[in-house]
């Protein structure tokens, strides 16, 4: 009858212990979102940073060729022109969706979005590239041909599956 009331008794700091590491718990899950969430501003925001360093770079492994070879792609460094007006468009356009970001999700606070830019890991740099080909292809005109090719088939799937008519 003793182990009985123990255990009764027990179970209140038992229940409020496993209440205290359940909201530790919540809050380092918050703590490591906001973490990701201001990782993934800092790589919108280092953007053109990032992809001018490699479009100059490229310049200048070009530069650094023999002129006999340089003369064989005479379109490269006005390509690399454009490329880098296309850069400035792209970063414009990050900088519009994160200009905005300090309570983007749940009313949380995450940073006002304009502290200091620092490199970003490559990983987040290829997440970044890869959402913004995901854009394109989503919603511009040239993505329209990939666009069909990847969704087509699903939605011809969905309306051969389930015709207007029987629902």
């Amino acid at each position: 009858m003793a182990l009985q009331s123990d255990e009764w008794q027990r179970q209140p700091q038992e229940s409020k212990a496993l209440a205290a590491v359940a909201i530790v718990a919540r809050a380092e899950e918050e703590r490591l979102e906001r973490e990701h969430f201001r990782r993934i501003i800092n790589a919108f925001r280092y953007y053109g940073t990032n992809m001018h360093e490699r479009v100059n770079r490229t310049e200048r492994q070009f530069r650094s060729l023999p002129d006999n070879q340089q003369s064989l792609l005479p379109q490269f460094l006005p390509h690399l022109d454009k490329i880098r007006k296309c850069v400035d468009h792209n970063q414009e356009i990050l900088q519009t969706i994160v200009s905005d970001c300090i309570h983007m999700f749940e009313n949380k606070e995450y940073g006002d979005g304009r502290g200091k830019i620092t490199p970003a890991s490559m990983f987040d740099m290829d997440k970044l590239k890869s959402t913004l080909k995901q854009f394109v292809r989503d919603w511009s005109e040239e993505g329209k041909p990939e666009r069909d090719s990847c969704y087509q088939p699903i939605i011809s799937e969905i309306v051969k599956n389930f015709p207007k008519e029987r629902w």
